[in-house]
């Protein structure tokens, strides 16, 4: 079976769905694709119909949206051969699930899914692998680390697999990945690798220290409600520590805003208990309750930006 994936390219997640894609089919095109441009990348395939040469098509930890969705569902072959595997709230509560062939689960058992978690899962029903247990280990690494459950299982090596993939990018993450699944028992760390993650970690709080001083906090109305948002830059390596640090630190913030001009984006995540997805989403983005993503590109957000750089 000749397979096409569209995955996400900008964290663990969408290169765990990689790592199992390659060790689940000999004939794969992966194609990394960045939050926000998964409906143009899906478009260009159809509109050049070079999708009609793989037999089944792939989108983890994305989701695709109008009018391509509703243009896959009115081809009786574009249906038959696309999956949706995401596990993101805002694609629910924007109704993209209502397609067939849409598969939209944030949480089952009363546990919080991954891409990654749903792409195993879907591989493992379908006899398209068979578990291992660094297969089992790399998958729910990835996923605690995704969802934050990384924190409450004390789980310190799921956050090595982040510090990896951010130092060496998604092309040599991948190719090590698939490495290890295929030629150890267990998921473990080379002592080259550890070096790499214990600079970072001696590095980062340095470096976020430096990006807070210049942190413009900016308070906005949404829905009624005011969200005190931290807006900052920093490098999209550390979009999941800054929170920490400005936790650690007393801020009193809901939330930061990583303005991150490297991957085109503004990076949310939580300092308090409050759903940073409904700012991502008000500037046209998309996420989680406690992390999300808006285009750095959004009109309303650039506005928004422009107007508090002239009250400053």
């Amino acid at each position: 079976m000749k397979v096409l994936l569209f995955t996400h390219s900008q964290d663990i997640d969408g290169m765990g769905c990689a790592v199992l894609g390659h060790y689940a089919f000999s004939e794969i095109t992966v194609v990394p694709t960045k939050t926000f441009e998964i409906t143009s990348n899906v478009k260009a395939y159809i509109d050049d119909n070079c999708i009609a040469d793989y037999d089944r098509v792939f989108v983890t930890d994305l989701c695709i949206k109008e009018p391509v969705l509703k243009e896959i569902d009115e081809n009786e072959i574009l249906k038959s051969k696309i999956i949706v595997l995401d596990h993101h709230k805002t694609e629910i509560e924007e109704g993209n699930d209502k397609y067939e062939f849409v598969h939209i689960t944030v949480e089952k058992d009363g546990k919080k899914e991954s891409g990654t978690s749903l792409f195993y899962k879907y591989l493992l029903e379908n006899n398209y692998l068979e578990a291992t247990t660094i297969l089992d280990e790399l998958v729910e690494w990835t996923r605690e680390y995704d969802v934050w459950d990384w924190k409450r299982e004390n789980n310190e090596k799921a956050r090595y697999l982040h510090i990896l993939f951010e130092l060496l990018g998604y092309e040599k993450y991948v190719e090590i990945m698939s490495r290890k699944v295929r030629t150890k028992k267990h998921l473990t760390f080379e002592e080259d690798e550890m070096n790499l993650i214990n600079d970072f970690l001696k590095k980062v709080e340095e470096d976020i220290q430096s990006c807070l001083k210049d942190m413009r906090v900016i308070s906005l109305y949404i829905q009624n409600e005011e969200y005190k948002v931290g807006y900052l830059k920093c490098p999209y390596k550390y979009r999941n520590d800054v929170n920490e640090i400005a936790i650690k630190n007393g801020y009193d913030i809901d939330m930061v805003g990583m303005i991150v001009a490297e991957v085109g984006s503004v990076s949310y995540r939580q300092v308090k208990n409050v759903d940073v997805s409904i700012v991502a989403t008000y500037f046209g983005g998309k996420g989680h309750f406690s992390a999300a993503s808006n285009p750095l590109t959004n009109e309303k957000f650039l506005k928004m930006l422009e107007e508090n750089e002239m009250e400053k």
